[in-house]
Parts: structure tokens; sequence; C-alpha cells
């Protein structure tokens, strides 16, 4: 048997496969057990004692006396145990947070009534408490990336989902304590991975109406987990916390009357025409009220001017059994949801939200087909406008 042929050992891949104890291709700037593992690559600079000439391993070259002030020996020998690689700065994710702070929490900011501006010193000084919130913070501001400098989109969201990953990872491993500070944190995680989740479901969807409604159910039922994580806290988060003036504002721009609109009015007499049964009558009553809470929101004509809120509020708001009844595709349940798209449509500048609510008015109108043309007057009337009406 031929004698096994050594390999050198290469000093130069990534943090991650050290780790692991794996063989690293270092391939930049992810290198592929890190892409086929989904784990963030980072590769740290050796040091330059670290690094030593070709002719020789073992040998030191010899300084003169005059310039050392000691006798040195030729053939003295360096340590064979290299020292401890520590990780250099992280260059990705230091551009991340500079994103994250000068351009994507203004972005978001920007859509909302001042009384209910989050500040970024807030979301940065949680976020050094719990790891889970940064990761999903830079997470963000990668997708942001990803979709403003489309040259670079595969890189930026490569690594937008290994930070997303990172971040679940962390949350699910955590203590669920009780305290003030453990439950902003949470709210602010959830909050996120909601608006996250939603820009990846809009944005990078597939071309197929069927694949994207088997994206959008589970959209819509992780935010209901979001719903429970702030119903759960929103006592203690309301009245001990800092977001107490924040979480007020949100609530007042989402009340009525108790009336519904024009519009949400008549899609309810709808279902009530339908013949449904009482129990999934009262399933579209209960997302129709949902709705219009949405819609006036997001009117120019409400007090304060409109807000984003209800692109976010209707999603947390809907009874389950509505998301079952959707992802049955039932036609009754994708007529509520474009009207919805109304909602999205509304603020399509938004860079996480962009064409979504025109492409689930027009998905949702092209499915259905003429026979519900009725059902879907109000949101084509809307995309032929140009804007949102109430």
């Amino acid at each position: 048997m031929a004698p096994r042929r050594k390999h050198k050992k290469s000093r130069l891949g990534c943090l991650e496969c050290k780790r692991r104890r794996i063989k690293c291709d270092e391939r930049r700037p992810v290198c592929s057990q890190c892409t086929i593992s989904e784990r963030t690559c980072e590769f740290a600079e050796l040091p330059a004692r670290c690094i030593r000439p070709a002719r020789s391993r073992r040998q030191t070259p010899s300084m003169p006396a005059s310039l050392t002030g000691e006798t040195t020996d030729s053939t003295s020998t360096v340590a064979e145990s290299d020292p401890p690689i520590e990780p250099a700065a992280n260059m990705l994710h230091a551009e991340l947070l500079y994103q994250l702070l000068t351009e994507t929490i203004d972005s978001l900011n920007e859509q909302n009534s001042p009384e209910i501006v989050v500040s970024p010193a807030e979301l940065i000084r949680c976020s050094l408490r719990a790891s889970y919130l940064l990761n999903e913070l830079l997470a963000l501001a990668a997708t942001h990336l990803s979709i403003i400098r489309s040259e670079q989109h595969v890189y930026y969201r490569t690594h937008a989902t290994h930070l997303q990953n990172h971040a679940l990872r962390f949350f699910h491993a955590m203590d669920n304590a009780d305290d003030p500070e453990a439950c902003v944190s949470r709210f602010f995680f959830s909050s996120i991975l909601g608006l996250h989740t939603l820009c990846e479901t809009l944005i990078f969807r597939d071309g197929d109406f069927n694949i994207f409604l088997d994206s959008f159910v589970p959209y819509l039922r992780l935010h209901q987990g979001v719903r429970a994580v702030i119903g759960d806290n929103w006592s203690m988060l309301s009245q001990t916390t800092s977001l107490g003036p924040t979480l007020g504002s949100a609530g007042r721009q989402l009340q009525t009357d108790g009336s519904l609109g024009p519009e949400c009015s008549h899609l309810l007499a709808l279902i009530r025409q339908s013949n449904l049964g009482p129990s999934i009558t009262e399933t579209y009553r209960q997302a129709i009220e949902a709705l219009q809470a949405a819609m006036h929101s997001i009117s120019p004509n409400r007090p304060g001017g409109a807000c984003i809120t209800g692109v976010f509020a209707w999603p947390a708001s809907v009874p389950s059994e509505y998301i079952d009844l959707l992802a049955l595709r039932s036609p009754d349940a994708l007529a509520v949801l474009a009207h919805y798209g109304v909602v999205l449509h509304a603020y399509r500048q938004c860079w996480f939200l962009g064409d979504g609510g025109r492409y689930l008015i027009e998905s949702i109108n092209d499915y259905l087909g003429p026979a519900w043309s009725e059902w879907l007057a109000y949101p084509r009337q809307v995309l032929c406008a140009g804007s949102h009406q109430y």
C-alpha cells in the first residue's frame, strides 16, 4: 500500500472552519463550507509574527550584536505551536451597522408619525444585551443593501440569511426572562422579524402565485406569534418601559369609531350573501374589521396624517381561522387579501414593500377570474387611479 500523502495544513482558512475542525477551501468572501451550512464566514488577518520565510521554518536569521546589544544564536528555534488567532474586526458587520444607523432605521421611521418613531440609540442599547436582536438588525440592513445595490444582491442576501439564522438560533436558546429590559428586546426582535419576513416574501417572491401564497401564509402565522409576544407583555411594556408612549400612540393610530367604510361594508355584505355559515362569516367579519383599522391608519384624511402602522397591524390581527381559509385558497379569503393589497400599495415607495400591493391585487384578480370582478372592483380601481382612495 502506498504511504499516505501528507497534506500541508492551511492556516488561512476561515474561523468557522477552524472552529469546526474541517478543511476550508479559503474561498472569499464566503467559503464553500459556510455557504453549504449557512454559517457566518469570517477570515482573520494573520499576525505578522506568524508569517515565516519560506527558506527555513525552524531557523531565525542572526542579527548583529551591535543592533541588539546581545549575542544571538543563528540556530535558535521558534516555538512549534502557533499562538491562537483572535478574530479580526469584521468589516462586513461594521458596514451593516453603518447602513443600519444611517439609512435603514431612518427609512422605517420616516413612514411613521413623530410620536411613534423608534430611537436608533435605544435599538442598539437593547441589542448589546440581546445578541439575537443585534443579528436580526444586521440581517435587515443586509437585506436593505441587497435591494438597493442590485449588483451585489447575492452577496448581501446570503449574509442576511446567515445572520437571521443566527438570530433565530440565539432567540430560541435564550432564557425567557420576564424583566422589562428582556421584554423590550423581545418586542423589538419580534417586530423587526415580522417586517423582515414580509419584505422577503413580497420583494423576493416567486413568479408563481401559488408558490407565493405558500410563503405568505407562513408569514401570517409568524405575525400571529408576534401578536402573542406583544400581547403577553403588553401591560409591562406599556406601563414600566420606555416603549409606553410609543405603544400608546401606535394603538391610537388604529382606533376607529367601529363603523366600516363603504369599501369594507360592501365586502362584508358580499360575504354575508354567500351563506358561508355563521362560523366562517364571523371569521371574515373580524378580518374585515381589522382591515378597516389598517385602512384608517394609512388614510391621509385621518388626524395626524397617514402612518404605516396598519401595514403590520392587519397581519397580526386577523383570526387564525382566516389564515386557514387562505391556505386553502378560499376565493372569499383571497378577495379580502386583495383589499389588504390596497394598504400595501399605499406604501409602494418603501424599499421593503415595493410593488407587493400591486402584485397581490393583480395576481388575485387573474387567479379568481371575471366571476369575482364585483368583489375586486375597489382594489382594481385603486390601481387604475394610481393612489389609495378612502
